[in-house]
């Protein structure tokens, strides 16, 4: 759809009338437009559930009230919002001419989509909440900020299978963050030097080694091979270490090919993987659930496209409930958390769609990075409000003049 949508004649229909709230999901934007902020509002609502709800010759009102979103409150912001993208109306014969003021405002609109949209699939609710709401001309930014899901659309969905507990409990560890390194460099290593540098890592302490989500299957590092190799290397320090270790095989790439590398992956005894939703879709994370047991990680690659402007998008803590909802077991956290940039309501919403109440679903374990040090573990406790996350670290490891084992050691002493 591209209509305009800014006809009122038809809102009644729009309209939230104190519904069963628990047919509903709710999203909430952060708009500018020059509109008013209610038809902005009637303008989305209407765009992003049926669209038209008149034709000249045939009535078909009565079949489309149930699929229509409804419009539940606007309310203005103290300040606007700077543009993100330049306006356009569509003043054509067809939709008529729009007048509107050069002044913006800006406006927390929420909206309703009654659930019989989704039929429970995932890909739905994105197209239905996000869609074509940045193509509206008569907004200048748009952030779909928060969802709230009730317990009827929880339920239609995968969520995680293991989260925090789950993981916790297969690696043994528990009240400190667990810790990981991601395969550098990414791409031009043999299996070998891969091997020599992740069996290091382990014995050192760490609990996870993953392969980069830029680690392909190659003519140098086989995937098949290379998945073979590294487990049997995991198993050998396990056994030299009497501890639990992962491994996490990277399996974003074109479908026709993730899909039998993810079942590689289940015949090799690979703990997880990592799939990415911005890459691959949404509903990818809860095939791989249903395909196989293994841990999935849903990477952060192609998302802050989406995610890391504060004006237009989607917030990270709307893309966590979706991973949480599409069955992730853990989920990249934004690149300011735990830093001297972070927002702390951002952390905070962000965190609490990993680990607050999301029906009876488990919580999901945030993954913190980005130059990450032994010394400040304490302090991305404090940032993150507990231990429940896991840390990649790769630079400091590597800069280490006493080697990655040592390194790998300074992390674990640390908790």
């Amino acid at each position: 759809m591209s209509s305009e949508n800014l006809n009122s004649n038809d809102n009644h229909l729009f309209t939230w009338n104190n519904d069963n709230r628990d047919e509903y999901l709710f999203a909430t934007y952060l708009v500018t437009t020059p509109l008013a902020g209610e038809q902005a509002a009637y303008g989305i609502a209407k765009e992003q559930s049926v669209c038209a709800t008149a034709l000249a010759t045939i009535d078909i009102s009565r079949e489309v009230k149930n699929f229509c979103a409804k419009v539940v409150s606007v309310e203005t912001l103290p300040e606007s919002i700077t543009d993100v993208s330049s306006l356009y109306f569509l003043n054509t014969s067809v939709y008529g001419t729009t007048h509107s003021s050069l002044q913006r405002h800006s406006y927390r609109i929420t909206i309703a989509y009654p659930v019989n949209l989704f039929q429970g699939r995932l890909t739905r609710v994105w197209n239905n909440v996000l869609g074509e709401v940045h193509r509206l001309g008569f907004l200048s930014s748009a952030l779909l900020s928060d969802i709230q899901l009730p317990s009827s659309v929880c339920t239609q969905f995968a969520g995680p299978r293991y989260g925090i507990d789950g993981i916790r409990q297969i690696l043994g560890v528990s009240n400190r963050p667990i810790y990981c390194r991601s395969m550098r460099p990414a791409n031009g290593l043999r299996t070998d030097t891969m091997l020599e540098i992740n069996q290091q890592v382990l014995s050192g302490g760490f609990d996870v080694i993953k392969d980069d989500e830029l680690t392909y299957d190659s003519e140098l590092s086989p995937f098949a091979d290379r998945i073979e190799r590294m487990m049997a290397m995991k198993r050998r320090v396990e056994d030299e270490t009497g501890e639990r270790k992962l491994y996490f095989a990277n399996i974003i790439d074109d479908l026709d090919t993730a899909l039998p590398m993810l079942e590689q992956a289940q015949k090799a005894g690979v703990d997880g993987v990592l799939v990415s939703s911005y890459a691959q879709g949404l509903s990818f994370i809860s095939e791989v659930k249903r395909r196989s047991e293994l841990i999935i990680l849903a990477h952060n690659t192609c998302g802050d496209v989406i995610t890391r402007s504060p004006h237009w998008g989607a917030s990270d803590a709307v893309m966590a409930s979706l991973h949480r909802l599409a069955g992730a077991d853990l989920a990249v956290a934004p690149g300011p958390i735990a830093t001297h940039f972070q927002d702390t309501q951002a952390n905070h919403d962000f965190i609490s769609a990993c680990c607050g109440p999301l029906g009876n679903m488990p919580s999901m374990l945030p993954i913190i990075q980005g130059g990450k040090v032994p010394s400040e573990i304490n302090q991305y406790i404090k940032d993150m409000g507990s231990a429940d996350f896991m840390i990649i670290a790769a630079t400091w490891l590597d800069n280490h003049p006493k080697g990655l084992a040592h390194a790998a050691e300074c992390f674990r002493n640390q908790t």
